[in-house]
């Protein structure tokens, strides 16, 4: 997936910033503890995550959703999913 200049460079420093926290604990709630508190929410936190674990989409998806500190995103995103099945499910 191709970002902009300026989302990359964002992504690419918070990966470095991030990098001690995920080599000192190799864990993914604290690790996304620590996005958050840095501002890196949403698609930024993913891509950072995916990097530092050196996993698929998927996988760090899972990772962000998972958080404890991620509850909000979480329900904001199966509340989306939620909509869009009932959408797909009135067109048919």
């Amino acid at each position: 997936m191709g970002f902009d200049a300026k989302r990359s460079a964002r992504i690419a420093a918070m990966q470095e910033t991030a990098r001690p926290v995920w080599e000192t604990t190799g864990d993914t709630d604290a690790l996304q503890q620590f996005l958050k508190d840095n501002g890196c929410h949403g698609v930024e936190a993913v891509f950072v995550t995916m990097h530092l674990l050196n996993c698929d989409l998927a996988e760090a998806q899972q990772a962000f959703f998972n958080a404890p500190c991620r509850y909000s995103e979480r329900r904001f995103h199966n509340h989306v999913m939620d909509l869009l099945t009932e959408a797909a499910d009135t067109d048919g």
